[in-house]
């Protein structure tokens, strides 16, 4: 179990960080999609430092509205770590249970500290489905996430200085995310379809 638990965040870390095209996926509908506000750029000597995202106001609540807002802001983390390797907002937002966000924080820190970066290859997420999680004692609260993440062209560069360029392209995720404490989202689990 445990090696096909590696295996699949080895595979989602591999499609994150390298932009795989499934070619150009639309959602299902168009009225219930959710847009980040930013996006971060690849960073180039004119560029101001990338600045790391700040929970928005919409996702402090328990709500569907909260839900979308903070997995938007999810991913605008995930860019950030990208550009930066500053994984730990990331990681903060992100259970013990989530095998693959926390094997895609590891790999970026450790891609960044061998000296490597990457330039490029924003995600952008489309929410084409949401679903009420709840136990029958409405002890826990949650939701799943049907997203439609794409990716734009990227270049992962290796601490030895070889590159890896990758094309745009899409990914279809499943999201379960907790309301945890009475008072925040947490990224619970990421299922690439």
């Amino acid at each position: 179990m445990a090696t096909t638990i590696r295996a699949a965040v080895a595979m989602l870390v591999l499609l994150l960080l390298s932009g795989c095209s499934d070619g150009n996926a639309s959602p299902r509908d168009p009225s219930s999609t959710w847009s980040p506000t930013g996006t971060m750029q690849t960073p180039t000597s004119a560029a101001p430092d990338p600045v790391e995202p700040q929970l928005p106001a919409a996702a402090k609540e328990a709500s569907e509205t909260g839900a979308r807002a903070f997995i938007a802001y999810y991913w605008d983390l995930i860019n950030y770590a990208q550009v930066t390797g500053d994984v730990k907002a990331l990681r903060s937002v992100s259970g013990r249970t989530c095998d693959v966000c926390t094997g895609l924080a590891k790999d970026l820190r450790d891609l960044y500290r061998s000296g490597g970066r990457l330039e490029g290859g924003a995600n952008h997420v489309t929410i084409t489905e949401a679903a009420t999680l709840t136990t029958q004692d409405k002890a826990a609260y949650g939701f799943r996430l049907e997203l439609d993440i794409s990716h734009e062209p990227q270049t992962i560069v290796h601490g030895d200085g070889s590159d890896e360029v990758r094309n745009s392209g899409s990914n279809k995720f499943t999201a379960y995310i907790l309301w945890v404490d009475n008072r925040a989202w947490r990224t619970d689990a990421l299922d690439l379809h």
